[in-house]
């Protein structure tokens, strides 16, 4: 049989698809912008008939059926990474569990417990040679999809087709086409606070640095700011609107990698519908599997590189917090491990995790996001043994290598001047200052 007649026999509808889904399936479903919103509405209809079904997502640019309330009993929703839509649901009474796991290499993701027996798929039309482009996230399919019992692949045209990863007809048991719109990643204007934070990062990077930029206000005013400097290269988790700029601007050429030269590599691309437009097609920028671009052996093999990320809360031995609030997941751990250790493995590598001295809360009143101790039950993301930059916009704490006396005095220097006092009292009292 050609593709094209193993494409027409596999051909079906969204509603024949999910009647493949059985009691006990862990469904892995494509994230960010290219969650099919169908085929998860029509698993919905079927949730007075499954049982212990388990279904694994993140950072949904999409509400969907399987959020609501009444199909907790059927389908146990887990996340890599919550993003709006999901701490909505949560809020609103959806269960849902945090996937904790390490996306930096095949050999690990093999010996997950939760291994996927069904595959949601989101890709481009097939080509002559039977292959459906992954377009902006090809995710882990590449080591998910080598035993997956049921790989159901959404055929959508609006996707873009960014080079590098693909799945193949033979390796798919159902595919079905309907167009679905969409959604940009509207990324928020930098702050002044935040211009203020990129700055003291900005004048350590050379021309020529590798670059992982993070998501957020800070790391967007890092990538904007960096306008200037040449030659820089990109080998990150997430493309983001920053570098979309970076490479219009001719500041990315990717000339100077020692692998992937000439090329932007990416595991995932998520921002407006003008960077959808620049990616469709563009030979400069290749997605891989996140368990290449975040493989901390890949990272190190990059000269000069730089991590950028941003955190919630650091404590005074330079624990880092960037994934609870109140000891409540809020988003995940994400790359950013990953990057932090790749990073400082690069010959003149160096990890910077950026965040602005305060908090504001909703009355208005402020809280130090230096603390002297992270509240119980606060997730810790990066090792203080791991971390290299702390930088707010008072100033850079370098902690590598540092005694914990010192790891608190440049802590408390880069603190907002209104906390600084209390801080250094409660680091006396704890025996951290003499």
């Amino acid at each position: 049989m050609n593709v094209r007649e193993q494409y027409q026999k596999k051909l079906t509808s969204p509603k024949e698809a999910v009647k493949r889904i059985v009691d006990g399936d862990i469904i892995d479903v494509h994230g960010s912008a290219q969650t099919s919103v169908v085929l998860l509405n029509e698993l919905y209809q079927r949730k007075d008939e499954l049982n212990n079904v388990t279904v694994s997502s993140s950072l949904s640019s999409y509400s969907h059926d399987l959020f609501r309330l009444d199909c907790n009993d059927t389908f146990r929703y887990l996340s890599t990474f919550l993003g709006g839509y999901e701490r909505k649901a949560i809020k609103n009474g959806r269960q849902m569990d945090y996937f904790c796991f390490q996306l930096r290499n095949s050999e690990i993701l093999k010996k997950m417990r939760l291994r996927p027996t069904v595959l949601f798929v989101m890709a481009r039309p097939m080509d002559e040679d039977g292959y459906m482009n992954l377009s902006l996230s090809p995710g882990s399919m590449d080591v998910f999809a080598q035993d997956a019992r049921e790989v159901i692949v959404h055929i959508n045209d609006r996707l873009p087709h960014l080079e590098g990863s693909a799945i193949h007809i033979s390796q798919v048991t159902a595919v079905f086409e309907q167009n679905q719109e969409l959604t940009p990643l509207i990324s928020p204007e930098p702050a002044e606070e935040d211009l203020q934070v990129a700055a003291h990062i900005v004048e350590r990077i050379p021309d020529k640095a590798c670059l992982q930029i993070g998501i957020g206000g800070i790391s967007n005013a890092v990538g904007y700011s960096l306008v200037n400097h040449k030659h820089l290269g990109i080998h990150t988790e997430m493309f983001t609107e920053s570098m979309f700029y970076l490479m219009q601007k001719g500041a990315v050429d990717n000339s100077a990698k020692q692998l992937d030269k000439g090329t932007t590599v990416t595991g995932f691309a998520s921002g407006s519908l003008d960077m959808y437009e620049f990616l469709h097609h563009n030979p400069k920028v290749v997605t891989k599997p996140l368990s290449y671009t975040n493989n901390p052996y890949i990272v190190a093999q990059q000269d000069n590189f730089i991590s950028v990320n941003s955190c919630i809360s650091v404590d005074l031995t330079g624990q880092v917090c960037s994934e609870s609030i109140g000891g409540k997941q809020f988003s995940g751990t994400g790359g950013q491990v990953d990057f932090v250790r790749g990073a400082q493995m690069s010959k003149g590598g160096m990890s910077f995790i950026a965040m602005r001295s305060t908090n504001t809360k909703k009355d208005g009143t402020t809280t130090s996001k230096i603390v002297f101790q992270h509240p119980a039950g606060e997730i810790i993301t990066t090792l203080r043994t791991d971390v290299q930059y702390i930088v707010t916009e008072y100033g850079v704490a370098d902690l590598l290598h540092e005694t914990a006396a010192n790891r608190a005095k440049k802590l408390i220097a880069i603190a907002h001047p209104d906390y600084r006092d209390e801080l250094t009292y409660q680091a006396k009292q704890a025996g951290f200052l003499i």
